[in-house]
């Protein structure tokens, strides 16, 4: 049985990575940012002109698995490509715009970022493992306030854009494995928001496990 359970993938082929006109759609959760979310993808495989190595595109969408809201929601247009491939070692990574929305109590933020995000590794066609960090940033953040937060907070609280509101940095294990059509993935490691001489933690780790299917 688990012979007939084998992969059947091309030589080529590799664990985590889609081949130019692949595509996959996933769906993950563990926990993130204080929460437990539910991340939602679609991934697309493109060529770029005569470059040697496939290039990724899509769509991730975040919303919490407790009290969902589309209010409190998480866009992101992902992206990757190789940089570096010998034999099974390679670093890839991508610059991923992001749209973050949050609403509270008190007040509701929505903010624009960049997601950028490094991997370095060993990838066959059934195994994908190594070190992945990522930096964020929001760059822009709108804040509305609400009543609660001018009677209780500060009265004179000003609605609009302010500039360089958030930044997070991750580090940890990125681990993929693939079943014909299917990658399982998970990626475990520390997260600290701010500088490095910064004490603030949100949360100090992070957990995410998930699948993606190859069409």
């Amino acid at each position: 049985m688990i012979v007939a359970l084998g992969i059947q993938v091309n030589a080529q082929d590799r664990s985590g990575i889609l081949d130019a006109k692949e595509q996959s759609v996933g769906i993950a959760t563990g926990v993130d940012y204080s929460i437990m979310p539910l991340q939602l993808t679609y991934k697309r495989g493109f060529d770029i002109g005569n470059y040697k190595f496939p290039f990724s595109a899509g769509l991730d969408v975040t919303v919490p698995v407790f009290n969902f809201d589309l209010n409190d929601i998480r866009v992101r247009i992902t992206t990757e490509m190789t940089f570096l491939r010998k034999r099974n070692f390679e670093i890839r990574g991508g610059i991923d715009p992001v749209f973050v929305n949050l609403k509270m109590e008190t007040e509701t933020m929505s903010s624009l970022g960049l997601d950028f995000h490094l991997f370095t590794g060993f990838t066959n066609a059934r195994w994908s493992t190594g070190m992945e960090v990522r930096y964020n940033t929001m760059f822009s953040t709108y804040i509305q306030h609400t009543d609660k937060y001018t009677d209780n907070v500060y009265e004179g609280a000003v609605d609009g854009w302010y500039k360089n509101t958030a930044a997070n940095i991750r580090i940890g294990a990125l681990v993929n494995y693939r079943v014909n059509k299917f990658d399982l993935f998970l990626r475990a490691g520390i997260s600290k928001t701010g500088k490095f001489d910064d004490y603030l933690f949100v949360p100090s780790m992070y957990g995410i496990i998930g699948v993606n299917f190859r069409f």
